[in-house]
């Protein structure tokens, strides 16, 4: 390995160069101490310390034991970070770690910078920041291997071609409509009142489907693979689900729901009625059409489903344990509008109350 410098006088008040981290990532492979490597590169000894503490990175070797190493990149990486620091000094430009947690938990966690800068001070992190910082140093650039296209809010939405509807020619006589649906209902007073709906795969009604059932308080979200779009599909899976509860607990904890005017809905007496008993087992009402926004819970909860599930793909390669596992996750995630609890816990509350 030649020579950096040919002075012997150590280099004072300067900042490492790439060149320079290079070499001591690969004088650290080959096993070089940090006094070894300061007296290579005529630097001193804690300078060379502190630059392999700020390029640590954890990665997994050949027999998947996590092991931390030195990277040149990401020391650089960090390195540039600092150096966008202009004027007023940045909160997060001496907090690499900082930095680290909020690209792993937006990348790997999929967690939104809504949720992440709360974590932030919840764990007590060094340079905690205000959620609207923390999108500015993303529009900036600042958070390694985080950008807009990172974020699912913030993709750019595609201007899709409207597509004929199918319409109903003859409704239902005993739909009851949304504005009958008690005040406490909309107001989400009280827990057991859920919207319903579905999401499809590729073209096609005789595809499998996801059942999306969301609870309005808590936001609880069950999701159900139906074998294919239809009326009979969705009157099996209500079943299955007051099967698997048992008649009284279903009745309990299912007081309404409410779905949009698609065709498979529409059997009101079906849906209603118990399975397994001459009683009513739920409440049903109807938004009106073209009202999406009278479902908000689900729609917003279908876009989640949507970051795993894909619109177009077919939902027939996806088991019933990794829509368990979507589910899951998706029940476990902080929400803002929860005082960022995740819905299984608010849920779980309501259910011990």
């Amino acid at each position: 390995m030649e020579q950096i410098k040919s002075s012997i006088h150590p280099r004072k008040g300067k900042h490492l160069t790439q060149k320079e981290r290079i070499v001591i990532e690969t004088m650290l492979k080959n096993r070089g101490r940090p006094l070894e490597i300061a007296s290579y590169l005529r630097r001193h000894r804690r300078t060379i310390e502190r630059e392999i503490k700020r390029g640590e990175v954890e990665h997994f070797d050949t027999e998947l034991r996590k092991k931390k190493a030195y990277s040149s990149d990401r020391a650089q990486e960090f390195h540039d970070l600092n150096a966008t620091a202009k004027g007023p000094e940045l909160k997060l430009g001496k907090h690499h770690e900082t930095a680290v947690f909020i690209s792993e938990h937006i990348l790997v966690h999929k967690r939104s910078p809504d949720v992440v800068a709360p974590l932030l001070k919840q764990e007590q992190r060094p340079a905690a920041v205000s959620t609207k910082t923390l999108y500015t140093y993303i529009d900036q650039g600042l958070i390694p291997g985080v950008s807009n296209e990172s974020l699912w809010e913030k993709r750019k939405r595609i201007k899709r071609k409207r597509r004929a509807i199918k319409r109903v020619k003859k409704q239902h006589a005993r739909r009851t409509s949304i504005e009958k649906r008690p005040k406490t209902v909309e107001k989400r007073e009280e827990s057991g009142h859920w919207e319903l709906d579905l999401i499809v795969g590729g073209k096609g009604t005789s595809k499998p489907v996801l059942m999306t059932l969301v609870e309005r308080k808590t936001r609880m979200l069950r999701v159900r693979k139906l074998s294919d779009k239809t009326q009979a599909s969705v009157l099996q899976a209500l079943k299955a689900i007051e099967r698997s509860m048992g008649v009284g607990p279903f009745r309990s904890m299912f007081k309404s729901i409410t779905a949009d005017n698609g065709s498979e809905f529409l059997d009101v007496e079906q849906m209603e009625r118990s399975g397994f008993s001459k009683k009513r087992r739920v409440k049903l009402y109807y938004a009106h059409p073209y009202s999406s926004w009278e479902r908000g819970s689900n729609e917003n909860a279908n876009r989640m489903v949507r970051r795993f599930v894909a619109k177009g793909d077919n939902i027939g390669k996806y088991t019933i344990d990794r829509i368990g596992e979507i589910e899951k996750w998706i029940n476990n995630y902080p929400r803002k509008i929860l005082e960022y609890k995740p819905a299984q816990e608010c849920f779980d509350l309501e259910i011990a109350a």
